[in-house]
């Protein structure tokens, strides 16, 4: 009988053994994926990232705002044009127009060259400018 005892609780070490072994595995691979899909999210909360076109025109629309007189204006939503120089440098063409009027006076053509000099994207601190100019 204590044979049979001793065998019986050795098998059920070497299951629980398993069994724990298969749950740390689990537990770390789930882990990972975790952190991974944590961190997979807008690219526009992490630091240190590389601004595209779209981030220089939302900047250029920050920068251009006050230097236009009136204050009712609407910027286009892809109307513009967007290059980019070596060293994150970004140079942006496109209009703002008065709200509710369609008269071609009523529409300033602007292009501003900025550069961007680290940081995160979407804060003006972190963007230069260097030529505006406006029509």
């Amino acid at each position: 009988m204590t044979d049979h005892y001793i065998e019986h609780n050795a098998e059920k070490k070497t299951f629980l053994k398993k069994g724990l072994i298969v749950m740390v595995a689990i537990a770390t691979i789930s882990t990972v994926f975790m952190t991974r899909y944590a961190l997979s999210g807008s690219r526009k909360g992490i630091s240190d990232n590389a601004p595209d076109y779209d981030d220089a025109y939302l900047m250029a629309k920050t920068f251009i705002r006050p230097t236009i007189k009136s204050a009712d204006i609407v910027f286009p939503v892809s109307g513009y044009q967007c290059a980019q120089k070596p060293d994150s440098v970004f140079i942006v063409k496109s209009y703002a127009e008065k709200k509710g009027k369609q008269d071609p006076k009523n529409i300033t053509s602007f292009e501003i060259t900025l550069k961007f000099t680290g940081g995160k994207v979407d804060d003006k601190h972190n963007w230069k400018v260097i030529n505006v100019i406006e029509d």
